[in-house]
């Protein structure tokens, strides 16, 4: 099968206002590695021309029509926060595409996935997201419930980073993982760095997952980006914790063929099997089908170093049954 675990769709804040201050903030080191905006000063709004910066949400049949070729495709929501510098953040419907009823907010964020999945049913997989920080943990663990019971979503993703939270916090953060395991879905938590200033890296150590791995070990966990800049700790924790998986979103798209082969023949000497991991893109962020071809071509770099080669079976792994196992879908 082919799968991507990991990808977004619709807006990610309230106004035009929200998505140019956390697109421009997210992206300034992505186009000052390009040479669009200069690195020795803050950018002018005549410097920010020259970047194609992206204000509108990201259509759901523009997804689709990208992910023709795939069996599945998980679609992430991103449950409200509110950013002193910007604004309240968070998976919102501003063109009506949904059809979820009454004025976009970050708080319908479950209801617009599921709305999204009944519409392609087929292709999609939703899950729901909940922080613990905005109204609390037990209004939190109530709105995992409602997307799980009654919006039939089928994981959860969290965003400790940009929340604002760590996911060792035994009052906020437990309570969540408690509930996720006793309702039986898989978690995938945000676990790099961010390039978005207000986004503490302290909270994305994959190491503060360890105490998580230890209390609910029936709970499904993936670390989303394997833990990027933090891989080797990422690693790590694949390895301690039978319950744990790791995606390739963000990570993946940051690194050349090289580095991923050699990333993926470092990880049985880790004690951590290929199994272990999923395909992930990140879209809207990255070019999907290149990451795909990347991945599926990895061995010319084996053939080319003299080194010894990744089963086929082992990629096709990665590339979407491992996750389809994950799932049970297959």
């Amino acid at each position: 099968m082919l799968i991507d675990c990991h990808t977004h769709v619709l807006g990610m804040g309230l106004g035009e206002e929200f998505q140019k201050t956390f697109n421009r903030q997210a992206l300034m080191c992505v186009y000052r590695a390009k040479g669009l905006l200069p690195s020795h000063r803050l950018p002018t709004e005549e410097d920010w021309k020259n970047c194609n910066v992206s204000f509108e949400q990201t259509d759901p049949e523009k997804l689709l029509k990208a992910y023709e070729t795939f069996d599945k495709v998980v679609i992430l929501g991103w449950s409200p926060h509110y950013f002193e510098d910007i604004g309240l953040g968070g998976t919102v419907d501003t063109t009506g595409v949904t059809g979820v009823i009454g004025p976009p907010h970050p708080e319908k964020c479950n209801d617009y996935i599921a709305a999204l999945v009944k519409k392609c049913p087929d292709k999609l997989i939703g899950f729901a997201s909940v922080n613990p920080n905005y109204k609390g943990p037990k209004t939190a663990v109530k709105e995992l419930e409602r997307a799980i019971y009654d919006l039939k979503l089928q994981g959860l993703k969290l965003y400790p980073t940009y929340q604002h939270w760590s996911p060792d916090d035994r009052d906020k953060a437990f309570p969540i993982f408690e509930k996720a395991q006793e309702l039986g879905i898989p978690v995938l938590v945000h676990m790099s760095g961010s390039t978005l200033t207000s986004a503490p890296m302290k909270y994305s150590k994959p190491m503060l997952l360890d105490d998580v791995g230890n209390e609910f070990r029936k709970l499904r966990l993936i670390i989303a980006h394997m833990g990027i800049p933090w891989v080797d700790e990422a690693k790590y924790m694949l390895t301690k914790h039978a319950n744990f998986y790791g995606d390739l979103s963000y990570f993946i798209g940051s690194i050349d063929r090289e580095t991923l082969y050699r990333f993926l023949l470092s990880c049985k000497p880790f004690f951590v099997p290929l199994e272990k991991l999923f395909f992930g893109s990140d879209y809207p962020a990255y070019d999907t089908m290149a990451l795909v071809k990347m991945l599926k071509t990895v061995n010319e770099e084996a053939e080319r170093l003299g080194k010894p080669k990744i089963p086929e079976e082992e990629i096709q792994g990665i590339l979407g049954d491992n996750f389809a196992k994950f799932m049970g879908i297959i």
